[in-house]
């Protein structure tokens, strides 16, 4: 399937055969939590053969899937894992024929491309905030997947291989986010410099190579690559070059992105373009926006996935473009795989089948406001969506970096709930005015108040955070027993 270039009207009959193709090949006869969850629905691998059948199938879910002690293997069962006897049994005489032709074509041995499509040489672990981290394996084929996902990145982004040169901030770790970036330079041939973040290379050895290879690209989280812009700005390092920051791993508000740039130009990069990806790592890829503008999508891979948006209260479908619950299927590759998973993650722009705006490119678009179910919890009684405190806090000037704290009375699990703002201010900003403007939008946003507003320094806020000893920030803290 062509990327970007297939008729509306056609993708998803092209999706439908091959969710049908994959389901009666690949994960009915070797998928054990599928199949089980097929037979126990009464389906069978005909019984799904188009998007609308695709409803016919039970959701799974991260308690599907995620490990714990009980169980810490029950990763296993979302694998694709065929053995010998069963594959041989499996594939038809045009299966057998398409493998040797294959064979005959690519110089391998037909053990070899069965070898390259089902046999584990990866993995990545989800960030484990809610359960233990869960391995998500991938063969070979989901590593040609993973770097097909980086090409188009790369094309979308304006990337030129020849004119620019990536340095990537985000953390060395078994996370989907550094091995997307790290694919995608090898698929793609652009130079890419990974500093594995200020865990590895400390913030001030980043500028410092930052300031020698002169980058034009910055890749990293959106906390992280602001608090390096603000130490370059105490350290006066130029960062003239920068033309394309690409941000990953959180959610970036509007606002966000305009301060970044207002930074930006005071280090000297002007009119510079700031993406921001979406991934997960039950996908096994990720997906970069069209465009730096509030009408941007993120442009999906119809020949790799299936996209539903439900009601997240119901479970039922909703309109295109309409807010709901991501749902996520694989239709291709093998290793971990995924059908009807809810995500958790809720898109308040929805889902809709048309042609980029800003690429010409005709898919199934997904929306850029995305917030995660997860994040909305009872502080004093009252539900607060963490999702837009976030945005809130992100979106003021005067703040350089901020951690909210949750907690209880010392010695007092039954006591209320008490909210605590750590912050560093800008340099010459009003703590008492300050104080009294947060405290206002704060309540506005929640219905709470905050019962204690601390103050610190860029360099305190930063061990707080952990900017330089951990992966990821640690942003909003939940202390509560």
């Amino acid at each position: 399937m062509a990327w970007g270039n297939v008729p509306i009207g056609e993708i998803r009959e092209r999706q439908g055969r091959k969710l049908h193709q994959f389901i009666s090949n690949k994960v009915y006869p070797f998928c054990p939590h599928y199949r089980r969850l097929m037979d126990e629905a009464g389906l069978g691998p005909d019984s799904i053969r188009n998007l609308e059948d695709l409803r016919r199938l039970p959701f799974s879910s991260k308690a599907d899937i995620a490990s714990t002690e009980d169980n810490p293997a029950r990763f296993r069962d979302f694998i694709i894992q065929p053995d010998e006897a069963q594959l041989k049994a499996s594939l038809s005489l045009f299966d057998k024929i398409g493998l040797a032709a294959r064979s005959r074509r690519e110089g391998k041995s037909i053990k070899d491309l069965v070898l390259d499509e089902y046999l584990p040489v990866m993995t990545t672990f989800t960030t484990g905030r809610t359960a233990l981290p869960t391995p998500f394996v991938y063969t070979k084929a989901d590593m040609q997947q993973l770097r097909l996902a980086g090409a188009r990145m790369f094309e979308v982004s304006g990337f030129d291989r020849k004119r620019d040169r990536i340095v990537s901030v985000m953390p060395f770790a078994p996370h989907l986010g550094f091995w997307q970036i790290s694919e995608m330079g090898f698929e793609t041939g652009v130079m890419v410099m990974h500093t594995g973040g200020g865990k590895v290379m400390g913030s001030q050895g980043i500028l410092a190579v930052i300031g020698r290879i002169k980058p034009t690209v910055l890749i990293g989280t959106p906390g992280y690559v602001m608090h390096l812009v603000h130490l370059a700005e105490q350290l006066g390092t130029s960062m003239e070059q920068i033309r394309i920051v690409v941000l990953g791993a959180e959610r970036v508000p509007p606002m966000y992105k305009l301060k970044l740039k207002e930074r930006l130009a005071k280090l000297g990069a002007q009119n510079v373009r700031v993406l921001v990806t979406y991934g997960m790592t039950e996908a096994k890829k990720a997906w970069l926006e069209s465009d730096d503008s509030e009408d941007s999508r993120y442009l999906t891979y119809p020949d790799m996935e299936i996209f539903e948006i439900v009601d997240p209260g119901t479970g039922e479908p909703v309109p295109e473009g309409s807010p709901g619950e991501i749902v996520y299927s694989h239709i291709s590759g093998a290793g971990s795989t995924v059908l009807r998973y809810r995500t958790g993650d809720l898109v308040k722009e929805g889902l809709v089948y048309g042609q980029c705006p800003h690429t010409g490119k005709q898919l199934p678009l997904l929306g850029t406001s995305i917030t995660r179910v997860s994040e909305i919890k009872k502080v004093k009684g009252t539900l607060v969506d963490f999702n837009e405190l976030f945005n809130l806090f992100n979106a003021e000037r005067d703040i350089i970096e901020w951690q909210m704290v949750v907690s209880k009375p010392e010695g007092n699990e039954f006591g209320q709930d008490q909210v605590q703002l750590l912050v560093a201010l800008h340099e010459g900003c009003s703590q008492p005015d300050f104080e009294k403007a947060i405290q206002t939008k704060f309540r506005i946003q929640t219905e709470i108040g905050i019962d204690e507003i601390r103050f610190y320094s860029h360099e305190e806020m930063s061990s707080e955070l952990g900017m330089e000893t951990m992966s990821k920030e640690k942003r909003i803290v939940d202390r509560r027993p």
